[in-house]
């Protein structure tokens, strides 16, 4: 690996193979990254150096669903001083517990590990986005002299949870997320009132100060986990139904056909898509009508048919209920604009 040419910040690199792919514009305090490898996935992510030995990450990532993202973008000199806290915008993501063992991150998630431990902390859902802290302990530490020690100390118990804890997942309070909501928000405005970072280094240490009086409990192994097998199946139903609109298939004929338990199909549908798999299956089967209602001209019977339904009567009325109007009103809608 070539670290000189593919140096972001100090001890932080783009690895050799996104390299390609990778367009970077300066921007004030940081650096702008666009990621796009053909087939696979759209990264775009906004660097900030807050403070010395300390990085913002807003990440806004698109994964194509087949694909998990396990080989990270950025390596590290010495990863054994980095301590990386995410917190979940929107989306969902994947997380290694262990040997073959998985969970689910979800909006308003935390997760803090040492790079040097975890890799492969996290491997994306889709779309979603994140927040990153990254912290290198050790350029942080020679800065103690612009900086309390109090913070040097709050960093080192961070980092030690997350030794001890290896991958630490938690729900943070609500004075927490507001910190963090208030940083992507000003990150938003694109600093068009002043060019300095000021405000996002007060929100950091805020950040700091807070991560460290809160009383981090690991819950990754209170919440459902997952084999890698089990995960493939589902991800496989789901895009199986994606494409088979027409037909109604019960969770129990699913359940058989892919071989997998009933209760953990459910589960772990929910947890990696945010809602019930049958409640999904709804939901995508109306959208999938509001597009051809609005995109074609066929009938609303043939449409109805299309996702499912023998009677036009009963699709009519079930449209309404999910979309608050009737198919031939939405129709009608959509035309006169």
């Amino acid at each position: 690996m070539n670290l000189d040419n593919n140096e972001i910040f100090e001890e932080m690199y783009v690895k050799d193979k996104y390299a390609p792919y990778t367009e970077i514009e300066e921007i004030p305090y940081g650096k702008e990254l666009l990621i796009k490898k053909p087939y696979r996935n759209v990264i775009k992510l906004k660097c900030y150096e807050i403070i010395p030995g300390v990085i913002a990450v807003k990440d806004h990532t698109d994964l194509m669903e087949r694909y998990t993202n396990q080989d990270h973008i950025f390596e590290y000199k010495h990863p054994e001083n980095i301590l990386v806290i995410t917190y979940v915008t929107t989306g969902r993501c994947q997380i290694p517990i262990g040997d073959d063992k998985y969970v689910f991150a979800k909006e308003g998630d935390m997760n803090m590990y040492i790079k040097s431990e975890n890799p492969n902390a996290i491997d994306f859902i889709g779309e979603s986005q994140f927040i990153h802290i990254i912290i290198n302990k050790e350029l942080f530490t020679k800065q103690v002299q612009g900086y309390t020690k109090e913070y040097v100390k709050m960093i080192n118990r961070l980092y030690d949870i997350s030794d001890v804890y290896r991958n630490v997942i938690f729900e943070p309070d609500e004075d927490i997320k507001t910190v963090i909501h208030q940083m992507q928000k000003y990150q938003n405005k694109k600093r068009r009132i002043n060019n300095n970072n000021n405000y996002e280094r007060l929100k950091i240490l805020e950040l700091i100060i807070l991560l460290y009086e809160f009383n981090i409990h690991d819950e990754k192994y209170s919440r459902n986990v997952y084999s890698d097998v089990q995960i493939r199946v589902v991800r496989k139903i789901k895009n199986t139904l994606s494409r088979d609109i027409a037909s109604y298939i019960s969770l129990d004929v699913l359940s058989a056909t892919y071989g997998i338990n009933l209760t953990t199909m459910k589960n772990c549908f929910k947890d990696m898509y945010g809602k019930p798999l049958y409640k999904w299956y709804r939901e995508y089967k109306f959208q999938r009508a509001t597009d051809l209602i609005k995109n074609t001209t066929y009938p609303i019977s043939k449409i109805a048919n299309m996702v499912g339904y023998k009677s036009s009567s009963k699709f009519s009325k079930a449209f309404k209920t999910e979309m608050g109007v009737l198919p031939s009103s939405y129709r009608k809608k959509k035309n006169k604009k």
